[in-house]
């Protein structure tokens, strides 16, 4: 694939730095571990846990300096800290005649190529990572003096001549409780590496995109240009980046460290590739883990270096060439025509146009078709169902022989189509009543010259078609198979394929396979977890949608 220029900024390998770290680990944990440690350390280990050093020490401080050799390779700022700080206690220990003199040169060489590299380290702390490290060691301190004084029996005077003097709160004068070192010292340990981990972690999920930035992102999801995925970026959960022109822009959530955009850019095509960079260089700067759930093939490209793998196809259907007749759309038919037989009635309309008592009903529907679960998905569902909000949306109702209604399917814009964004129907209603509402929006779009209906995602698409399997692929379509009570993959496959539709790889896009973990755990928490409710707000998005209005 075609690298994006920018893309991996501090191109030089952070190997070398973390190589350093590791021979600092060395020159540090291997004469602690020896009962060799020069006084500094032993000094250290007492303001940091409360104990004369131990060998067990050796073991933590072996923790955060592997934190922070991660946190080399992750560019993290903090991690040049504490690099620079322990290389400079050791410097000092050397010139004060407290530890060797042969491990002068080596120090001084990692501190050269620390301060030589120091912009490669562009993962600055988070100022609420800092807070908390910070409130963290408020506590600690505060722990182990109350602890001192009020259990140990030690006074506040003895205290305050310990840390005055550099030996921790304890300082051996404990007489009292003769757990309470053991304790002190196992808290100040624990709230140590706590401190690195928080120091060295990502910055948290951003708040979602404001009302304004998302009347930007409307306009630009109405773009000619824009795929059939991009009204999804419209989600009130979503944050936005945009191209430096302002013509194109991701939207994403942050899980787990991973920052998750939904399909491609939206707007002008000439400037995805700016919105991609803004994207990476976002997550660059924060720490953040890039991905893309939903990339188009033809969108790969602009991803640079990143990995990706094929997880599925959109379904998508031409208006154009759509046709209920010949004996492949026999079971479209009959299903549609078993509605006609029932007395039902169908209407198209905008959103924003439904009264509030249809709407009413119209939601005691989508509650009955979901059995009371809560709303679900990232990549193809919107959010704020039948509350106006998105007044382009487009709904398909489907009413019974009395002039209630009994399902109904909201679309909304996408460039020169539209998405099916939910389909919801009670369970009692006769058989065909997603078939009618589809065929008749599909017949509807190409009434309007619209040209491509996106129906639902089929995921893992070739393992469900494949008509020979190997031992693998066996496996894999069975735990599908098995599973698709609970997550509707394979029943979903089949009910599209009724509709002889045309397919479109999507492709999940991501950094590297040692993000694979957290990865997943974002993607499925996104696709399966519970929509995040917003507060209301007036319907103030310019969808241009009203070529898909009947009459």
């Amino acid at each position: 694939m075609e690298a994006v220029e920018g893309a991996e900024p501090a191109a030089r390998s952070a190997a070398p730095l973390a190589a350093a770290t590791g021979l600092v680990a060395v020159m540090v944990a291997e004469p602690v571990a020896s009962d060799r440690a020069p006084e500094w350390l032993d000094r250290l280990a007492l303001l940091a846990t409360g104990r004369p050093l131990l060998p067990v020490h050796a073991l933590v401080l072996g923790l955060a300096l592997a934190l922070a050799a991660r946190g080399v390779l992750l560019h993290r700022r903090a991690a040049w800290y504490v690099l620079v700080g322990v290389v400079l206690l050791g410097l000092l220990a050397v010139l004060a005649g407290d530890d060797a003199a042969w491990r002068l040169p080596l120090l001084l060489a990692v501190l050269v190529a620390l301060w030589s590299r120091r912009e490669d380290f562009f993962v600055r702390p988070h100022h609420e990572r800092v807070r908390t490290a910070v409130r963290t060691g408020a506590v600690l301190v505060i722990g182990s003096v109350a602890g001192s004084v009020l259990i140990g029996g030690v006074s506040v005077r003895a205290v305050a001549r310990d840390v005055a003097s550099g030996l921790g709160a304890t300082g051996g004068h404990i007489d009292g409780a003769a757990w309470l070192p053991n304790v002190l010292a196992l808290a100040g340990a624990a709230g140590f590496l706590v401190i690195v981990v928080t120091l060295m972690a990502a910055d948290p999920a951003p708040p979602a995109g404001d009302e304004s930035e998302r009347r930007r992102v409307a306009g630009l999801v109405a773009h000619p240009g824009s795929d059939t995925l991009a009204p999804f970026a419209l989600r009130r959960d979503k944050s936005y980046v945009f191209s430096a022109d302002g013509r194109a822009a991701i939207g994403y959530r942050v899980l787990f460290g991973v920052a998750v955009a939904g399909g491609d850019p939206v707007g002008d095509p000439r400037s995805h590739g700016a919105a991609v960079e803004a994207f990476l260089a976002l997550t660059r700067r924060t720490g953040w883990r890039p991905a893309v759930l939903g990339a188009s093939t033809e969108a790969l490209p602009m991803w640079g270096p990143l990995r990706s793998f094929g997880f599925g196809d959109e379904v998508v259907v031409d208006p154009a060439a759509f046709s209920l007749a010949g004996r492949q759309m026999r079971n479209v038919r009959q299903a549609v025509k078993r509605t006609h037989n029932s007395g039902v009635t169908s209407r198209i309309m905008r959103e924003d146009e439904l009264t509030p008592a249809l709407r009413e009903k119209l939601l005691g529907v989508a509650a009955r078709s979901l059995g009371g679960a809560a709303e679900r998905g990232f990549s193809m569902n919107l959010d704020e169902l039948l509350t106006g909000y998105h007044p382009g949306a487009v709904v398909a109702v489907a009413f019974d022989g009395a002039g209630e209604p009994i399902a109904f399917q909201r679309y909304v814009t996408a460039g020169t189509g539209i998405s099916l964004d939910a389909m919801r129907r009670v369970p009692e209603g006769p058989n065909g009543l997603n078939e009618r509402l589809i065929v008749e929006m599909v017949e509807h779009a190409g009434e309007r010259g619209l040209g491509v209906v996106s129906l639902n995602f089929a995921a893992f698409r070739e393992l469900l078609d494949a008509e020979e399997r190997g031992v693998l692929e066996t496996a894999g379509y069975r735990a599908l198979h098995l599973l698709d009570p609970w997550i509707a993959v394979e029943s979903l496959y089949l009910f599209d394929k009724k509709f002889r539709p045309g397919y479109r790889p999507r492709s999940i896009v991501f950094r590297s396979w040692s993000d694979i973990a957290w990865l997943a755990a974002a993607l499925l928490t996104l696709e399966f977890g519970r929509t995040r409710p917003a507060a209301a707000a007036e319907p103030a998005l310019a969808e241009p949608a009203g070529q898909l209005e009947r009459p």
